[in-house]
């Protein structure tokens, strides 16, 4: 049969791959037996004569999800299709994978696709309207809940029904801390903990690094049967043993993309072979709306924590202050009962960044905070402006917030790194936070007063 033929008369890109089945626990050999000129520029070998019977490595790197897809179809004897995000091309993917009779030991298949900058949203909905209309009613549950965590609980349960597997999980990941964090997981009951098992140790996330290398720029890799299984075990031993070990006999996994940074991946283990094409879309589809969600529910809770907390001093913000002070006085926070308030103020910082530089300065000031969370790290530390800090004490006996006080100005005076002048009041009648914060403010600006009368070389402000 002439391939050359056969590819030249199709318009866009087109080659025919051909599979040698392996012997003895070798791996298949894949190879393009023919490869029109589209095809060859859109792997950059235009400009070379083209060989037929090269391993497809020639123009592409290794791709394992690749290998299996054409196997299967191969195998089956059956059209393979996806529309696929391929990191390879930084592109949208719209694959097939057609069956050749053809006779002689290598099987063969015409491989071609359309290739496109962004994706294309009515391919995603037509990939299969019933995947589609699936998957968008249990991923709208985002939109419906305020509970992120219990809204993506409930999808991943009904994503491993879809599935018709026995357990379904997203995983995020952080490749600058390298860390990573199951964010939701929902199981059968069917799950064991295998001798090998590593998905709940800190060790994990040596295995999720592998991950990018075995998709080699695919949209995702699936461990369909036991020659994929194998395929893998060559790649990353520890993982396939893990898999083995707890009873998992076929995986796919799909990563959560945004743009060109991976936030995690989503997978379902031991699913329902039958519904491959059915599950990769479900996976496909889910992974390009939870991909976003999660960016953005990140996104909120950095905002949120940069709203709360200093990042200088790690310490509650002013405005989280601001905010606890107004729920309280409502009464929708309001701590019954005495407390505390006390207020410290930075003394000499002036100086220190007029002598030293504001690097110096912020490090004064985090020497402050760390002082004052040795002794009241138990209770609410506020950073209440540049160089003054808060602390709310709910419930603490008076005798012992008298003790903490007194140590507190003990240490200041014994360390010449961390200067701060401190006021307090115990609210053991009124219970008014705010005439109580209004005292210890006062009694701040005494101390300080005192010391810089004692101290008038740090009192950048007479000078």
């Amino acid at each position: 049969m002439n391939f050359s033929t056969i590819v030249e008369q199709i318009h866009g890109i087109a080659c025919v791959i051909s599979v040698r089945p392996g012997t003895d626990g070798e791996r298949s050999i894949f190879s393009i037996e023919a490869a029109n000129r589209a095809y060859l520029a859109s792997v950059g070998k235009e400009n070379e004569e083209f060989a037929a019977g090269r391993p497809y490595t020639y123009y592409i790197h290794q791709d394992l999800n690749f290998e299996s897809n054409v196997r299967r179809c191969v195998q089956t004897k059956s059209i393979q299709h996806q529309y696929v995000n391929a990191g390879l091309y930084d592109a949208w993917l719209d694959i097939y994978m057609i069956p050749m009779d053809v006779p002689g030991e290598k099987e063969y298949c015409l491989f071609t696709y359309e290739l496109t900058s962004q994706a294309d949203t009515e391919k995603l909905l037509d990939v299969s309207s019933n995947t589609a209309v699936q998957v968008l009613r249990t991923c709208i549950k985002l939109r419906e809940s305020s509970d992120f965590q219990t809204a993506m609980d409930s999808i991943i349960k009904d994503i491993r029904k879809m599935c018709d597997s026995s357990g379904c999980a997203v995983l995020l990941t952080d490749f600058k801390k390298k860390t990573c964090q199951i964010l939701s997981a929902d199981n059968d009951g069917s799950f064991k903990m295998g001798d090998n098992d590593v998905v709940f140790s800190k060790e994990f996330f040596r295995i999720a690094e592998t991950w990018r290398n075995l998709m080699a720029g695919s949209n995702c890799y699936i461990i369909a049967d036991e020659d994929d299984m194998n395929e893998a075990e060559k790649h990353d031993r520890i993982w396939t043993d893990s898999l083995r070990s707890s009873g998992v006999h076929n995986v796919v996994l799909y990563p959560l993309r945004v743009k060109d940074k991976i936030l995690g991946y989503i997978w379902a283990t031991n699913f329902n072979a039958d519904k491959t094409v059915f599950i990769k879309e479900v996976m496909e589809l889910t992974a390009f709306f939870l991909s976003a969600e999660i960016a953005s529910h990140k996104l909120f809770e950095k905002l949120e924590m940069m709203s709360r907390y200093d990042m200088l001093t790690e310490t509650l913000s002013r405005n989280a202050m601001n905010t606890r002070v107004d729920e309280w006085v409502s009464g929708r926070n309001a701590s019954e009962g005495d407390f505390g308030v006390v207020f410290v103020d930075v003394n000499g910082l002036k100086q220190v960044n007029d002598e030293e530089g504001h690097a110096a300065g912020d490090l004064m000031i985090k020497a402050v905070a760390d002082r004052i969370r040795e002794y009241f790290g138990d209770y609410e530390i506020y950073r209440a402006g540049g160089d003054e800090f808060m602390v709310l004490a709910p419930g603490i006996e008076k005798a012992e917030f008298e003790g903490r006080i007194k140590e507190l100005k003990t240490k200041e005076e014994a360390n010449k790194k961390a200067r701060f002048a401190v006021g307090s009041f115990y609210d053991d009648s009124a219970h008014d936070i705010r005439a109580a914060i209004e005292v210890a403010d006062m009694n701040m600006y005494a101390d300080k007063a005192d010391y810089y009368k004692r101290h008038p070389e740090f009192n950048r402000r007479i000078k």
